[in-house]
């Protein structure tokens, strides 16, 4: 089958998720027969060596199946006679009601909103990441209960990585690293980790948080100036606290994650935390490096359940330190990355495609809506946007 995945993010040799997941499922459709194009952002080129070709721009009249997120896919997407597979990973609304509201902000809300009526018509199958986005988008497709709605979570990669592993600048040998990995965003709790940290006292562990600018981006979202003003309130100061001051490429950042003992995921509660899947918390899947999380969302509670690493109550600065105690043990660290390592064969790449894989020659069978009420529905949703958004 001819394949077509599309993501508005860039691909390159360091990618953030969105691309990850995009350019990782593309290869596992190629492993498993299919002919594989790629539309992504300007300036994408493969992180390596593929089968799975990386165009500039959809050509929609090629595919016989489309798989792309709902929130940046324009009307040609979903029309023609195309499959429409729609990966509902990122819950992009609940992280847009997370975020101080200015006029972007609205403005991208207001737009991903009205696609939903649109994905709600035309949609054959939806990806979800968990239990709550399954039941978001059966709430969504209320009035189709035929299409399915796959299971296909984030995967890491089919081999281990490397076991070599690098210094972090401004951190001493001899310390241990706690790694918060990836960005600095609203819904999440950086607060509740350098307080914890200060409670530990003058111990010899780092918190290293990456500052750099996303790849794609034009800025950094959060910079190293901000994480030092930040953990001045703390009285926090280098070692305890260091930016890590570039993006890690894909191919090499296991000799970052290699040289953490614990990586720390802690966020808000909030609805985007119950929808989430902690994209970033699979590469401590992958290098078996004990987690830390906040309970809320689908990878805390695999962790909790599985043994990964500790789960605590979002917001409790004492409950954060008491598990780094815990995880910083010897004993704990030789149990947790065994329990790590027990499970991770179940979430390579080609494994937790299979649901779509499978699906895909079943598709043909789910009848599409109508496209003229629901673009209705999502010109309303437009104007209702619009003077809520006026009156903000």
């Amino acid at each position: 089958m001819r394949v077509l995945l599309v993501s508005d993010d860039q691909l390159g040799p360091s990618m953030a998720g969105s691309a990850l997941r995009a350019w990782e499922l593309a290869n596992a459709l190629a492993g498993a027969g299919h002919e594989v194009r790629l539309a992504a952002a300007p300036g994408s080129s493969k992180p390596h060596d593929s089968p799975v070709e990386l165009v500039e721009s959809p050509r929609w009249s090629w595919a016989e199946a489309v798989v792309a997120p709902p929130w940046s896919l324009h009307l040609p997407a979903f029309t023609g006679s195309h499959l429409l597979v729609i990966d509902g990973a990122t819950p992009l609304l609940a992280e847009l009601e997370a975020m101080p509201s200015t006029p972007t902000v609205r403005r991208r809300r207001r737009t991903a909103a009205a696609r939903l009526p649109v994905v709600a018509a035309r949609a054959h199958a939806v990806l979800a990441t968990g239990a709550a986005q399954h039941d978001l988008w059966r709430t969504v497709l209320h009035h189709r209960p035929e299409v399915p709605i796959l299971e296909v979570p984030f995967g890491i990669q089919e081999h281990d990585p490397p076991e070599e592993s690098a210094d972090v600048i401004g951190v001493p040998r001899d310390w241990s690293v706690v790694l918060w990995w990836g960005g600095v965003w609203p819904w999440l709790d950086l607060d509740t980790l350098l307080a914890a940290r200060a409670r530990l006292g003058r111990v010899p562990v780092s918190i290293v948080v990456p500052t750099a600018t996303r790849p794609g981006g034009a800025l950094a979202q959060f910079t190293a100036n901000d994480l030092n003003r930040m953990a001045a309130r703390y009285a926090l100061s280098a070692p305890e606290v260091v930016p890590l001051e570039f993006w890690a490429p894909y191919n090499e950042r296991h000799l970052i994650l290699n040289r953490a003992a614990v990586m720390a995921f802690l966020h808000q509660p909030s609805p985007e935390a119950e929808l989430s899947f902690r994209t970033r918390a699979m590469d401590a899947l992958w290098s078996a490096t004990p987690m830390l999380l906040s309970a809320g969302g689908e990878v805390a509670r695999l962790a909790g359940a599985l043994g990964w690493g500790e789960v605590v109550k979002p917001g409790n600065p004492k409950a954060v330190s008491d598990a780094l105690q815990l995880l910083l043990n010897p004993d704990e660290q030789v149990r947790r990355r065994t329990a790590i390592r027990s499970h991770r064969d179940n979430w390579r790449w080609s494994r937790v495609a299979e649901p779509l894989v499978k699906a895909l020659p079943t598709l043909k069978t789910v009848p599409r809506g109508s496209l003229a009420p629901a673009l209705l529905r999502a010109a309303m949703i437009l104007m209702k946007f619009g003077r809520t958004g006026r009156r903000g």
